[in-house]
This record gives structure tokens, C-alpha cells and sequence, in this order.
């Protein structure tokens, strides 16, 4: 009998073992992903602040199904061509633009998809026009393609007030 409980406390050490050493590694790679994730948020807002295409290029899933819908618009984007026209007027459209997040993205990473939901800070100069500064609700989907996170979908809304 004492044999036998020994021999259980051995597999049950064994078991909690290998959860620790192995349970707790998809939840630091799930940790380690929401990382890169925001990493690549704060990457599209530092290219949004410095007006530079080139980066947000970079940052795009170039595909015929993402779609962008800014604060001035009307209608959806749709398609990486488009999309990447879209962002070409509206990065041109600034003189001075920086943006800010507010709020850390609320973000949720499953498998090779996350969506993160946050408010972002606009203050800018446009080339004609008032100063804006105010703050927009933007929510944006990313996919991992390789070892990289992509934007394949960026919706951001004037706030109401």
C-alpha cells in the first residue's frame, strides 16, 4: 500500500510537473502574440503620426478583401489597392498628425486573428482646413501571416460630442 502511494504522489508530482513546464508555455505564447500585436498597433499609429505610406504598406495585408473605413468617410474601402489609395489621400491630407491611444486597445488574439477595440487621440493640422483634436473609436482586425501580424481590416469613428 505505501508502495502504491508512493508511486501515485510520483505521477501526480510528474503531472503538475509537466503542466507547469508545458501547460504554462501556450499561455506565455498567447502572451508573447498579444505583445506582437500591439506592437504592430502602436507601429500603425507611429505611421499614421509620420505620414508615412511607405510603413503603412508594410503593416497591410495586401488583399482584395481588407477594408478601411476612416473618420471622414462614407462609404467602406475595400481591396488592398483601394485601401492603400485611401491611405495615400489621407496621409496627404495632413500637413501635421499625431496620434495617440488613449485607451489600450482592448485586444483579443485567437489563433492566427486578433481584433482590438480602443479610442485614439487625433491632433493634426490638415492642408486646408482647422486644426482637429479630438478623439475616434477605432477597431481593427489583424492576421498572422508568417511571423508577422497584418492589418486586414480598420474601421475608426469620430466620438459623438
Amino acid at each position: 500500500m505505501i508502495r502504491l502511494k508512493a508511486l501515485v504522489t510520483k505521477i501526480l508530482l510528474l503531472l503538475v510537473l509537466q503542466l507547469v513546464l508545458f501547460g504554462g508555455g501556450a499561455n506565455a505564447q498567447q502572451k508573447s502574440e498579444v505583445e506582437n500585436v500591439k506592437a504592430t498597433l502602436d507601429d500603425f499609429h507611429a505611421a499614421q503620426s509620420m505620414l508615412d505610406g511607405r510603413k503603412m504598406d508594410e503593416l497591410w495585408a495586401h488583399d482584395a478583401y481588407v477594408m478601411y473605413i476612416g473618420p471622414r468617410d462614407k462609404t467602406i474601402t475595400v481591396g488592398w489597392e483601394a485601401v492603400k489609395k485611401k491611405w495615400d489621400a489621407t496621409l496627404n491630407f495632413w500637413t501635421e498628425l499625431k496620434v495617440t491611444t488613449s485607451d489600450a486597445p482592448h485586444l483579443r488574439v485567437n489563433g492566427g486573428v486578433a481584433w482590438a477595440d480602443g479610442i485614439a487621440n487625433v491632433v493634426g493640422t490638415p492642408k486646408n482646413g482647422p486644426p482637429v483634436n479630438g478623439p475616434t473609436f477605432e477597431s481593427i482586425v489583424l492576421e498572422k501571416r508568417g511571423d508577422h501580424w497584418l492589418i486586414v481590416s480598420d474601421s475608426t469613428f469620430r466620438m459623438p460630442q
